[in-house]
């Protein structure tokens, strides 16, 4: 039996699918109080009726709540935790999702004898991180390779459907100017979800994942005016682009993610996958590729 935590999330709802369409048999974690049924009409989140009509066993328990987690994790072979706060709210927190939730579902995946644990985490995870949810995330790094389980680390670079959407995608649809922060120059191995899904799926049965920590990324680092670029290749037009300092307001961003998405001007991250390619046998999605599909499904 597999345990999927944050199965209604995006990146979680693609795991159980996937597992699901494989034959494996899934548990997932859901709440009660969940908003996720509300956000998935949004297009944010993955409705847990339909994971259930899917094949997936609901236990129902709370990250927050360690003695919901006991019965969990019973019978569980392997955990896997894509749950973060970053979209949530109320008590749904950094601290008590990420940090302290995490601690939690930890403990009690050693309880139960859980064999093999994997935690998506964040390339850029630092313990140092001015990023709560970065910072977090190096936090339950650091426990779980402590605890004595089995444990497979996936962090992934920015998520295509995340940050190409915010900063391209959107201003494009709406005929408004892509704005940049900064040069906008600095370029990024951004990565699909559903290859992030693929290599945890591969990670489950291949042993050369044990006790790791695999760096995800696509493969190709490029910038935000690459992909403004490639959606003008791709609609024939022009688009115009327009940058901002760090701190200003960037339209149509909530200001909650003004500040990471200023930081992407502060380094480059690309990503050397040829070795991780070879190890899982996962064929990683161009951004080109992305892009044409997102706009085929938005048509």
């Amino acid at each position: 039996m597999l345990l999927v935590v944050g199965a209604t999330g995006q990146l979680g709802g693609l795991v159980t699918h996937r597992l699901l369409e494989e034959g494996w048999p899934v548990r997932i974690l859901v709440r009660r109080d969940s908003p996720s049924e509300v956000l998935a009409r949004q297009g944010l989140a993955t409705s847990a009726d339909i994971l259930i009509a899917a094949g997936a066993q609901p236990v129902y328990g709370d990250l927050k709540e360690p003695s919901s987690l006991a019965e969990t994790c019973r019978n569980v072979d392997a955990v896997i935790t894509t749950a973060n706060a970053a979209a949530r709210s109320g008590r749904d927190t950094v601290e008590t999702v990420d940090r302290q939730g995490n601690r939690n579902l930890i403990e009690a995946a050693k309880t139960a004898g859980v064999k093999h644990f994997i935690f998506v985490s964040a390339q850029w995870a630092d313990i140092e991180s001015p990023v709560a949810l970065l910072s977090a995330k190096a936090e339950t790094e650091a426990y779980l390779q402590a605890s004595g389980l089995e444990y497979t680390i996936i962090a992934p670079n920015a998520f295509m459907e995340i940050w190409i959407t915010l900063m391209v995608t959107l201003p494009v649809l709406q005929n408004r100017p892509v704005t940049v922060v900064g040069s906008g120059d600095r370029k990024h191995a951004f990565i699909a979800m559903a290859d992030v899904a693929a290599f945890i799926l591969a990670a489950l049965d291949n042993p050369a994942a044990r006790n790791r920590r695999f760096v995800l990324g696509g493969p190709e680092a490029l910038s935000f005016r690459d992909a403004a670029a490639l959606f003008e290749r791709v609609l024939g037009r022009s688009i115009p682009v327009h940058s901002v300092a760090s701190g200003e307001p960037i339209p149509g961003l909530p200001e909650q993610v003004w500040p990471m998405a200023a930081s992407f001007d502060s380094f480059d991250s690309p990503v050397d996958m040829s070795g991780t390619v070879r190890t899982f046998g996962v064929t990683l999605t161009p951004l080109e590729a992305f892009v044409r599909h997102q706009l085929a499904k938005i048509v």
